[in-house]
């Protein structure tokens, strides 16, 4: 009977040491890094560069400053907090802010090569915090076409434009709730845009830039800046975005929302 006792109590022991290790995971570390892959340039003089953050074209001026000249002046995309180590994210809580990507619009001579396609690549890596700490998810990489149009400063631009012919940006989308498993929970990723700049194009608009109709992205008028400010929240249950409201929450998948192929061992 003692020996009975004894071993229902140390099942009873693993059982719960079983349940206890099954726990939702409230707080998330991550890494991220989001980096410019490649760029496309259209025929023309100038100089062009792409490294890791910066994808630039045009004079040899900073592209920051704009001086209206267009022999000198340079425009460009640039990535500022592409990297994020040891970042905190609550499961149903705040979202956790990552890059930033301006697009710097200047006045250029039409005779300089410009971009014309680009490709980002982001990854994230998960790794469970609280209640329990754990061994991080594996790092995932996703890559993300860009296209972009530098527009001729003229007064005919063939779609909605609000200066003398915006310059385009246009990002391909994914899928909103991707979604990934840990310990039998399941869990969702949304990325979104906090500053509102994102929104579906014109058709016209994506055309002008080479992207198929219903494309994503924003116009940066002549001579300013474009920031666009990406953060993302993970949920214990899908997200329910009502339209119109479903343009402030878009799942581009920047921050690696790449995750539902991964579970826990």
């Amino acid at each position: 009977m003692k020996k009975m006792m004894m071993t229902l109590s140390l099942l009873t022991s693993l059982l719960l040491a079983g349940v206890a290790q099954a726990t939702l995971v409230t707080q998330w570390k991550f890494d991220q890094s989001s980096t410019w892959n490649s760029a496309t340039f259209s025929a023309g003089g100038g100089s062009t560069l792409q490294n890791a953050s910066v994808i630039s074209w045009g004079g040899t001026l900073d592209f920051h400053n704009n001086t209206g000249n267009g022999t000198s002046s340079r425009s460009g995309l640039e990535i500022t907090n592409g990297n994020i180590l040891g970042g905190t994210v609550v499961t149903n809580g705040p979202a956790a802010v990552t890059n930033t990507i301006t697009h710097y619009n200047n006045t250029l001579s039409g005779a300089y090569a410009t971009l014309t396609n680009a490709v980002l690549d982001t990854l994230l890596t998960l790794t469970p915090d609280l209640p329990i700490s754990g061994a991080a998810l594996p790092p995932d990489l996703i890559s993300f076409a860009i296209h972009f149009k530098e527009t001729p400063n003229q007064a005919n631009c063939g779609f909605i434009t609000t200066s003398l012919c915006d310059d385009i940006f246009v990002i391909d989308s994914g899928a909103l709730n991707n979604s990934f498993v840990y310990d039998g929970f399941t869990y969702y990723v949304s990325a979104f845009e906090t500053t509102n700049k994102l929104q579906p194009l014109p058709a016209a608009t994506c055309a002008v830039a080479g992207a198929a109709a219903g494309c994503l992205g924003f116009q940066t008028e002549e001579g300013k800046f474009t920031p666009a400010t990406f953060a993302f929240v993970i949920t214990s249950t899908p997200v329910q975005i009502p339209e119109p409201d479903l343009l402030a929450l878009i799942g581009i998948g920047l921050l690696g929302l790449f995750l539902s192929r991964k579970q826990s061992s």
